[in-house]
């Protein structure tokens, strides 16, 4: 049957069409194999008298058909008994009485099978010869329509999850994407209608199903969790398909990236928002010193910051009372001077932390049943305010509580954890506002120093690259404070050390680093408290004082950089002269240092951002390189073995037309021709190396203990340097033992070797023990790499060997292992992982020992001296037609054959062959067939291989011995008569 067309339907129908009128049968039916090969699917039936047949056969293979595709069974035809069991009735209904069954195969693939039926007659080994010739006929082009349905089936998905991926990415409006994605998936997936739903979204109204109809519904989920739902429904009942199935998982998953994409750009945009608007605070508050100001802007931005309806700045006075001092939502008169300890207010001070009560007559907070303020219970007196929820947040600056800020709604409020964050950094900056404003009085003369504060303040805020922060800290310090030497040291959580971040006036070392809780600064950074010393020079706790005597230091004053109660440097100012700071010189150098803790933690929060989109940006390259990268792998692969064969022909004709034409104006271009062909060849095999880059390389013999040695040679400055650098030991253990001799790549044993080591070093950050241990296990040979890391849990442990899984972050490409893993697999080992959360990881490679080749059996001599008699096997004829043209100019006799039976049948009729030359790639049998045929009838007779992909180094060694020589296309003449030459010496 000529393969004119890939519609798998109309192949079939001919098929069974044909079928029918070769055999003279009643019936005929075709079943085919499911693309995963599990069951046979029934998809032509013709002949049949009854409409229920049909689909009785559809529902499944009658009797042992299915035994037809094993190979242990042959074609066979067979006559229908006169008693038949119920599930055979069908047969009886249909008055069949023989029935002819042959297997659809093609390349060796079971495709299915051909039953023909007869209602009168019987059939014959003549129809049964029939048969088959139709199926070897049919099998191929029902394989080539296969695969084009697989093809087609993986492009049409590949374009529907791409539209998806499209649709999600053009439009931040999530509900809008999923009607969309959703008409599309009923459209692509052949469903009535497709409904989405996704949590914080509009859920759509479910739509009943058809009775006789089917509902598929497929779970949306964010790691373990799920989210929402994909649910299909279509009129036609019976089981999804598993392809149907398949695809309607994966549009799930991207629905649950863009619905995890979109929650994490909200949280970006909710914290950003928060940022902003206490930035706002913060630049409001500090522009001003005025009381009044301060404590009616703190009241407007608690209430606007987190919608309450009242609110309520109480201060804490020298009688140690809360008095009310501005309100919002409720007269100022009708507020309660309260003292710590009396009700939510009084809480919040005496705790020193927020208290939340979302309806206090359920949850009464202390004192409102038994303390009394004037002449009523504190009860009374908070029910005639007709408030139900409240949340009062301390103000403390300083460690010294300045008063309380309270929020109030009329009804009853849940907890919201983004009220209380808001209103606490609102509260943090306003005690610093309300603690500077009540010593401004206080703070007249320093009212230049004050000024140059907020000046330095706005500075440092305005920019959020963390070293021109730094910097900008440094000099505007230096400013207000009157001293050159200042000195910004930052925490490295890490290395618990204080590096330097910026200085201005006397140098310091650039990798200058002060352990915590050593030295002046190092004591700042753990308490979190200043530190004033007037004479370092003398201080017998001074780790540094022959340096600072050196360099005039006489004053040391160390202020800790904060951000939100966390300790992020420390702020030194150091004096060449005797100084004493006055304390309100202290309060505002450590408000600037609280200020200076912002920008720092605004900047890094800046710069996470843009590494992690920096990050993002470099995963969708990698993602997308390495697609395009395979499919132009592919793609060169299938161009080089046809324009090899192309080539083959130019290179052949114009070799043979050289040696029989003397003019030299027709050999300069022929010459030309044949040169311009042979660079065409080279540039071919470069495409070939570009499509094999996942194939081993050329294998030679070498040992484990080479690998290993070479490993830990390349990853030392990993293992030893950068890990001293880090201060931490990572001890090397090498147990390397003798006879481990394999047959292996080097290179891509040194790679995966190299990727376990790497991966050994990362899982230590605090150091440990890397041992290497190479050894023999029977056939094998063994080499072990253990580290005494963190370890895996169960979870990572079984998804370590997946490709792009990682546990390092966007900054891995998650290959490592699987790599490893692949290049172990194509030298025929195994790897195996072992590791517990805590306790380490031990990765085994074993690998098979290299053994001695053993000579071929048998004493049979080589072929005739002189010119030889050979068999050339080739389905392109222009191909097979030149090489036998080069062959006969030497003088060698060349017979021809155009695929594998033909060349064993002109083997049988021909008894004096001294040579086979075999395509490697034909329909109907390759050339390893053709090896195996003559091996199997005359292994004295040499096969050679003539291939236009490449080298076979991944073919399993049984094939290659079956082979004496290789000869790639295009072939030369040069290559033939070398390779004919070998022959000869044998």
């Amino acid at each position: 049957m000529a393969p004119d067309t890939l519609d798998l339907d109309l192949v079939v129908r001919r098929l069974a069409g044909d079928g029918k009128a070769r055999v003279s049968a009643d019936a005929v039916a075709v079943w085919l194999l499911g693309l995963d090969g599990s069951e046979l699917a029934l998809h032509a039936a013709l002949g049949f008298a009854r409409p229920s047949t049909a689909r009785t056969l559809a529902h499944r293979p009658f009797g042992r058909l299915a035994d037809w595709l094993t190979p242990r069974r042959v074609p066979s035809l067979g006559i229908v008994p006169a008693s038949l069991p119920p599930g055979r009735a069908w047969l009886r209904e249909e008055s069949i009485r023989s029935v002819l069954v042959v297997p659809l195969a093609a390349g060796g693939i079971r495709l299915g099978l051909l039953a023909a039926f007869r209602r009168r007659r019987p059939f014959t080994a003549r129809h049964l010869a029939a048969a088959r010739e139709i199926a070897a006929a049919g099998g191929p082009a029902i394989h080539a329509a296969l695969r084009f349905a697989e093809e087609r089936e993986h492009v049409e998905r590949a374009e529907i999850l791409l539209a998806v991926t499209q649709t999600l990415a053009s439009t931040s409006d999530l509900p809008a994407a999923l009607g969309e994605i959703a008409h599309r998936t009923a459209a692509a997936l052949g469903a009535e209608c497709c409904e989405i739903h996704v949590a914080d979204a509009p859920a759509p109204s479910p739509s009943a199903v058809p009775e006789g109809g089917a509902e598929l519904v497929v779970p949306i989920g964010r790691e373990y969790a799920a989210i929402g739902s994909l649910r299909l429904v279509r009129r036609d009942g019976g089981e999804w398909a598993p392809t149907i199935v398949e695809l309607a998982t994966a549009i799930a998953g991207q629905i649950a990236l863009a619905a995890e994409n979109a929650r994490l750009v909200r949280q970006a945009e909710a914290h950003a928002g928060e940022l902003a608007a206490l930035h706002d605070v913060t630049a409001t508050l500090t522009s001003t010193l005025e009381l009044p100001t301060v404590l009616e802007t703190v009241a407007d931005s608690a209430r606007s910051l987190i919608g309450a309806q009242r609110c309520g700045v109480f201060e804490l006075d020298g009688a140690q009372q809360l008095v009310p001092r501005a309100s919002r939502g409720v007269p100022i008169e009708h507020l309660l001077t309260l003292k710590p300890g009396q009700g939510a207010v009084g809480a919040a001070a005496l705790r020193r932390a927020p208290f939340f009560t979302p309806d206090w007559r359920e949850h009464e907070p202390p004192g409102y049943a038994t303390d009394r303020v004037g002449d009523e219970v504190l009860r009374d007196a908070v029910r005639r305010q007709g408030i139900r929820a409240v949340l009062a947040v301390p103000l403390v600056s300083k460690d010294t509580l300045v008063g309380v800020i309270a929020a109030a709604w009329d009804d009853v409020h849940a907890y919201d954890e983004r009220e209380v964050r808001l209103l606490t950094g609102l509260a943090q900056q306003a005690a610093v506002a309300l603690d500077r404003a009540r010593v401004h009085t206080a703070a007249l003369r320093r009212a230049d120093e004050l000024g140059a504060l907020l000046r330095a303040a706005r500075t440092v805020m305005a920019g959020l690259d963390r070293d021109a922060t730094l910097q900008q800290i440094a000099h505007e310090a230096a400013g207000i404070a009157g001293t050159p030497h200042v000195k910004v040291l930052v925490v490295d959580s890490q290395t618990r050390t204080l590096r330097l971040g910026a200085i201005t006036g006397s140098p310091v070392p650039a990798d200058f680093a002060v352990p915590l809780g050593s030295s002046y600064s190092g004591r700042v950074a753990v308490t979190g408290e200043p530190l004033f010393v007037s004479d370092t020079a003398n201080d017998p706790q001074n780790n540094l004082a022959q340096r600072d005597r050196e360099a005039g230091i006489v004053t040391y004053l160390g202020l800790p950089i904060r951000s939100r109660e966390r300790v992020l440097g420390v702020l030194t100012f150091n004096t060449t002269m005797p100084r004493r700071y006055s304390p309100p010189e202290l309060d505002y150098l450590a408000s600037f240092a609280d200020l200076a803790g912002i920008a720092l933690d605004n900047a890094r929060l800046y710069d996470e951002a843009q590494q992690a989109l920096a990050d993002l940006r470099a995963m969708q390259q990698k993602l997308v390189r390495g697609e395009t990268l395979r499919a132009l792998g592919e793609l060169a692969g299938g161009a080089a073995h046809h324009l090899n064969n192309l080539l083959t022909i130019v290179v052949g004709r114009v070799q043979l037309l050289l040696r029989n034409v003397e003019d030299d104006r027709l050999r300069r271009p022929l010459a030309i021709i044949e040169k311009a062909a042979k660079d065409g060849a080279e540039v071919v095999r470069r495409l070939q190396q570009f499509s094999r880059t996942h194939q081993v390389g050329q294998l030679r013999t070498l040992t484990l203990e080479d690998v290993a040695g070479d490993a830990l040679g390349l990853t030392r400055g990993h293992w030893q340097d950068s890990a001293r650098a880090r201060g931490v030991s990572i001890d090397v253990e090498q147990r390397l033992a003798g006879a481990t001799t394999i047959e292996g790549d080097a290179a891509a044993l040194r790679e995966a070797v190299t990727n376990l080591v790497l991966n050994a070093v990362d899982a230590m950050p605090k150091g440990g023990r890397l041992t290497v241990e190479t050894r023999t296990d029977g056939d094998r040979a063994v080499l072990v790499v253990a580290d005494t890391g963190t370890g895996m849990s169960e979870h990572v442990r079984l998804k370590a060997h997946e490709p792009f899984f990682t546990t390092k972050g966007v900054k891995a490409t998650g290959l490592g292992l699987s790599v490893a893993y692949g290049i172990v697999r194509s030298h025929g080992g195994e790897l195996t992982l072992d590791s517990r959360e805590g306790r380490g990881t031990t990765v085994t490679l074993m690998l098979p020992r290299a053994g001695a080749t053993s000579p071929a059996a048998g004493s049979a001599t080589g072929p005739r001296a002189g010119a030889l008699r050979m068999l050339l096997v080739d389905d392109e004829d222009e191909v097979r037609e030149a090489l036998a043209e080069m062959l006969a100019s030497h003088g060698h006799t060349v017979l021809t054959a155009t695929g594998a039976d033909e060349a064993l049948e002109r083997l049988d009729a021909e008894p004096d062959l001294d040579l086979v030359l075999t395509d490697l790639v034909m329909p109907g049998g390759t050339g390893w067939d053709v090896a195996a045929g003559v091996k199997a009838r005359r292994p004295h007779v040499p096969v050679g291989l003539i291939t236009g992909w490449g080298d076979t180094t991944d073919v399993d060694d049984a094939r290659r011995a079956m082979v004496d020589f290789v000869v790639e296309k295009p072939v030369t003449v040069e290559a033939l008569q070398e390779a004919v030459a070998r022959v000869r010496e044998r």
